[in-house]
């Protein structure tokens, strides 16, 4: 007779990026630094970390890391956020437009290139951001920076 083999516990993605977010708040209360640390060993010890997950996660090291002034680590972060956006919306297709919504990256993104003097990828972030609906100020950004084109 073989004995039943436990299968590993697997949380669900909402509870996976709930425990991420509880984290990250009690992190953040010390600050960008002590944000950005949490994400660190978060992304390391989480290898299989899903990829709606991993949007937030990202997103969340982009505005900490904007918090910071790591500039070109932010513009990183905000591009993997945007890439794992599709990701966010298959898992969470009744709360993405609210997540979305409540997501920095666009805006850090904008800030990050600024900073650097990227300005036409600034540009594009307000475009992407417009394309997606996600408000007005968007469009103020993207005249603002029209002189860049």
């Amino acid at each position: 007779m073989m004995a039943k083999r436990n299968e590993p516990v697997r949380k669900s993605v909402k509870d996976t990026l709930e425990d991420l977010l509880v984290g990250h708040r009690e992190a953040a209360f010390s600050g960008p630094d002590s944000a950005l640390k949490y994400l660190r060993r978060t992304f390391e010890a989480q290898a299989s970390l899903p990829n709606a997950v991993k949007a937030v996660a990202y997103d969340l090291s982009a505005d900490a890391q904007a918090q910071c002034g790591q500039w070109g680590a932010c513009v990183e972060s905000v591009n993997q956020a945007i890439s794992y956006l599709p990701e966010v919306e298959l898992a969470f297709p009744h709360e993405y437009r609210r997540m979305l919504v409540g997501m920095t990256c666009f805006e850090r993104g904008i800030q990050a290139h600024s900073e650097l003097g990227d300005f036409h990828a600034a540009l594009e972030l307000c475009e992407q951001a417009l394309g997606l609906g996600l408000g007005a100020h968007y469009a103020a950004k993207r005249d603002s920076l029209e002189w860049a084109r």
